[in-house]
């Protein structure tokens, strides 16, 4: 229990940082003193300050705490599903870097949807909240809940903590919140958004795959675990 409790302690340090630094309160003040990408240096410096005790110490507390589940749900259902999070996770990272949607920190353009924003307005952050899901559902233990859980917590609340600040700043990012979704394929599912077929960048999404099918490939060896195939 006291890994477990040490875990959650540094989610949300690292959470509770990130959230402060980027208030509506701090961040013009800051910004304002030390200009734009200073600002970006102390945030990028203080995330690297918080988040890696918080991996380092998992990897040396993996699996603490009471087991709850081993697998949530039938074994080969759930490999499965966690495989294809996992591949969404990566398309959606790697393509929401290479794109600067509205909803980023390093945003550019006026706030409309399209391409991958049509999927979600917050592609880094739904890959993130993919990632803790995906692993939450082969991962049982209290410690691994936290560390991994702490991924999709972090995920949502940073996303709504985004358009929350962008709403008053940005003029026009109320109407790209209301006509998009967080979640993926919400907006498509319920007719607010077409699905982007011909403006997705499909280079950047085979590259994405790419890496992920690496990064699968070696998992067992750098993260531990079995490797899950489809």
């Amino acid at each position: 229990m006291k890994e477990s409790l040490v875990l959650l302690v540094l989610w949300l340090l690292f959470g509770g940082s990130h959230l402060l630094l980027s208030s509506a309160h701090v961040r013009p003040k800051l910004v304002a003193r030390l200009g734009l990408r200073p600002f970006w240096g102390i945030y990028s410096l203080v995330a690297l300050a918080t988040f890696i005790p918080l991996v380092g110490y998992y990897f040396h507390h993996k699996h603490a705490g009471p087991q709850l589940w081993v697998v949530l749900g039938p074994y080969l259902l759930v490999r499965d599903v966690n495989v294809l999070l996992m591949a969404l996770a990566f398309v959606l990272l790697v393509g929401g870097v290479a794109a600067r949607p509205p909803s980023g920190m390093m945003a550019r353009g006026t706030p409309e949807a399209y391409g991958l924003t049509r999927i979600t307005r917050h592609p880094v952050f739904a890959a993130f909240f993919l990632f803790g899901l995906a692993h939450c559902l082969v991962n049982g233990t209290l410690g691994d809940l936290i560390f991994f859980g702490g991924f999709s917590a972090f995920a949502w609340i940073g996303a709504w903590h985004q358009d929350t600040r962008k709403v008053v700043e940005i003029p026009g990012y109320a109407e790209f919140k209301a006509a998009t979704s967080f979640f993926p394929f919400v907006a498509i599912a319920s007719r607010k958004q077409p699905f982007p077929q011909g403006e997705l960048r499909w280079g950047v999404i085979l590259l994405a795959l790419v890496i992920f099918y690496i990064v699968r490939a070696y998992h067992p060896r750098l993260f531990g675990g079995v490797l899950m195939t489809l």
